[in-house]
């Protein structure tokens, strides 16, 4: 690389990282993206060596950071990316001790003590790591999960590294929640210690992910390929760790070395695999179910010692298939001939109003002339029956369908032996659904998936460094951005069937009140009609700013740090209202059947369909874009006390602020049921937030100790207060 090339990148690098640095409000709050490191070092005699030289060494960047110790003999250093480290340790007098092989993650401490033996410098001593480390120097509770486990144990559907989190004390089991169409990331949904689901916050390399429509979801859900470590906190978590009221779950990926390393993979299922379910029959066909998970890895360095890329690819393609019983009418019901069944249909011409007095149609069936001309054009898309009988007499087989890619590159720059930064980013293509055992009408999704089709791609990009001010300052900052565009469109979309039909008022204007209009029987029949949630447009974003200042002094390690949130919700999306923009129309059979006489039965349903008579309507109006401006605040300063070598005290205090949310351009509305009025926030005389007030006072204390009876027991109590940052963001 040329001198005028490598210039220019330093320069671009300072000038992205001078961004993190004028736009900090106030030192920051931490992102967890990275552990510590400290220890005593001690003679064999158990007195302390003051100013020894420490080395920290990253195994698989040759990053070095050096420090000293103190009086008290103790060192210690900040900030320390995941990985795998080496400690070497140097004193006049003493043989040069290294303990190899010790790994660091986010959010952790690392006690790596040192025992040096009298000797020459240019003697070594060298101990390699062979137990896992206690939690001696914080008192937070939380589990971690590291590449090594998330490789090897069983994930489930999909591959989700999420489904591990049934792993940590105090999870339920984790669980799909929404459709394929609309979540094709298949995030997993789960309450810790009660928590509410919708404010666990994960951050992946320090950005905030959520789908801001549906908070109980994260938003990208990384490959497991590229994950090095996920940290659930639960409880007692220290001053820095906030805007979180249930569990904080911070993911950091994978990184790239000196060495060369990569992995290509294939999962492959399909029904020829599986065992034949109970209730099919032997020789009956076992239904489609395909599923090929593959893809690849790689990672090395571009500059040796300096600059290093992790890149992935993943696809998944999903083609599933299901048996499914549905009720159809049969050619004569069709015709209005119900002479064959017992129910008697009444004629609502006869009678009294009330419904007593009515007479039944002759031979019980309805005069041609009397049928709907709407109703025989809706009925002629139910299928005819393929199975005898008048209940469960049509099958049909299908189901959902996933056609997903992941992209993803992680770059690490050592810029110099103070400065640090890398950057991800990380992109989701998919295309997911199923088709309606109607086809254009809809109906009940075939193997369990709605009838539609959704195109959602998910954006996620983060920045950080870490500069070393001086031996006793250090600097940190992120920002990272979302971003979620998504498309789900029934297979009605685009044509104005309502209007077709000749049904007033079903379709409209605008191409999203197109479609099939939903029609549903109380009682037999299978339904027609998509989901009143379709069609769905959406683009949410999600922006995190934080920065993160910490100062060691003796036995103190201060931090002090500030983080800032915003979600932005540009969504339009139907759901309220039955049958969504396209109308609803059910047909409970009361009309075409006796007051006091017996029950309706699904022939008085249908009997009432054919007379175009129906027992409730419903329609959704006034869709308009949904918007919501969301901000989310946290300051924070904490110590960090190293009372002796065996006890630990974590003291802090947290301050947050939940601005009210907004509308793009105006605030937010309320309703005053007094009045019966809606006052709309920033329009007229109302003021922007409507009359609606928010705490300014949500300060949160906190307090952890540890302390360690020997090198096998910990003693580890906190306390603290959390403040639930339920997202007000879907409308």
């Amino acid at each position: 690389m040329s001198r005028f090339t490598r210039g220019r990148i330093n320069l671009l690098l300072l000038a992205a990282c001078a961004l993190l640095i004028a736009t900090s409000a106030a030192p920051a709050y931490a992102q967890l993206v990275y552990g510590s490191v400290v220890g005593t070092v001690e003679d064999q005699t158990g007195a302390v060596v003051p100013n020894a030289a420490v080395v920290l060494t990253n195994r698989e960047t040759n990053q070095n950071r050096e420090g000293n110790t103190d009086s008290e003999g103790r060192y210690s250093f900040a900030n320390v990316l995941p990985g795998r480290y080496n400690v070497k340790v140097t004193a006049t007098g003493f043989r040069t001790t290294n303990q190899n092989d010790f790994e660091v993650n986010p959010a952790i401490v690392a006690r790596i003590d040192v025992k040096l033996e009298v000797g020459q410098l240019a003697d070594q001593v060298t101990v390699e790591a062979n137990a896992a480390l206690l939690q001696t120097d914080k008192a937070d509770t939380h589990t971690e999960l590291n590449a090594k486990q998330i490789e090897n144990l069983p994930l489930g559907g999909y591959r989700n590294y999420q489904t591990l989190i049934n792993l940590v004390p105090g999870a339920m089991p984790a669980m799909f929640q929404n459709s394929i169409t609309d979540t094709p990331g298949r995030a997993l949904n789960t309450h810790i210690n009660g928590g509410n689901a919708q404010t666990n916050m994960t951050r992946i390399d320090g950005a905030e992910s959520v789908n801001v429509w549906l908070p109980h979801h994260v938003g990208y859900v990384a490959p497991e390929e590229t994950v090095d470590v996920v940290n659930v906190t639960t409880g007692s978590a220290d001053a820095e760790q906030g805007l979180a009221g249930a569990s904080a779950i911070t993911l950091v990926t994978k990184s790239g070395s000196n060495e060369i390393h990569g992995s290509a993979f294939e999962f492959h299922d399909d029904q020829h695999l599986k065992a034949r379910n109970f209730f099919q029959g032997y020789g009956t066909p076992i239904p489609v179910s395909i599923y090929n998970n593959y893809g690849a890895t790689l990672g090395g360095k571009i500059i040796r010692n300096k600059l290093f890329y992790f890149g992935s690819f993943d696809g998944t393609k999903q083609k599933q298939g299901g048996p499914g019983f549905y009720t159809v009418p049969t050619a004569d019901q069709r015709n209005g001939d119900f002479s064959a069944y017992g129910s008697k249909i009444y004629d609502p011409n006869t009678g009294n109003p009330d419904g007593t007095g009515r007479t039944p149609f002759p031979n019980n069936v309805i005069p041609a002339n009397r049928i709907s001309t709407i109703a025989q054009k809706i009925q002629s898309y139910y299928p005819a029956p393929n199975l005898p009988g008048t209940i469960n007499n049509y099958t049909a087989t299908g189901g959902p369908i996933l056609d997903r890619n992941y992209y993803d590159l992680k770059l690490n720059y050592n810029r110099n032996e103070k400065h640090v930064i890398w950057g991800k980013y990380g992109r989701m293509n998919a295309k997911a659904g199923g088709a309606g055992v109607f086809g254009i009408a809809g109906g009940s999704g075939l193997g369990g998936a709605d009838p539609g089709i959704g195109n959602t791609t998910t954006q996620l990009a983060t920045i950080g460094h870490t500069y070393t001010l001086s031996a006793h300052l250090l600097l940190d900052g992120v920002v990272g951005y979302q971003r979620q565009v998504q498309t789900v469109l029934g297979n009605d979309y685009g044509t104005n069937y309502g209007q077709q039909f000749g049904i007033p008022g079903t379709n409209g204007p605008d191409i999203r009140q197109s479609g099939f209009p939903n029609i549903n029987f109380a009682v037999g029949y299978s339904a027609m009609g998509v989901p009143n949630w379709m069609p769905l447009f959406r683009t949410d974003e999600s922006y995190t700013h934080s920065d993160n200042l910490t100062w060691t002094k003796g036995s103190h390690e201060v931090r002090f740090g500030f983080d800032l949130v915003r979600h932005h919700l540009n969504h339009w999306q139907p759901e309220l209202a039955a049958g969504g923009p396209r109308g609803y129309l059910d047909f409970s059979g009361g009309v075409t059947a006796l007051n006091g006489g017996p029950s309706p039965t699904q022939y008085n349903a249908y009997a009432a369909f054919l007379l175009g008579l129906t027992d409730n309507t419903q329609k959704g109006l006034q869709y308009i874009l949904a918007t919501g401006r969301e901000w989310q605040f946290g300051w924070y300063v904490a110590d960090r006390w190293q009372v002796s070598q065996k006890l630990t005290v974590n003291v802090g205090l947290r301050y947050e602020l939940y601005p009210l949310m907004t509308r793009a351009g105006y605030g937010i509305e309320r309703y005053d049921p007094s009045t019966n009025l809606v006052y709309m926030g920033g329009r007229g005389n109302v003021p922007e937030n409507a009359g609606i007030s928010v705490s300014h006072k949500l300060f949160a204390p906190r307090l952890g100790i540890a302390y360690r009876l020997d090198d096998k027991t910990v003693i580890r109590t906190g306390y603290g207060i959390n403040f639930d940052p339920i997202p007000f963001s879907r409308p």
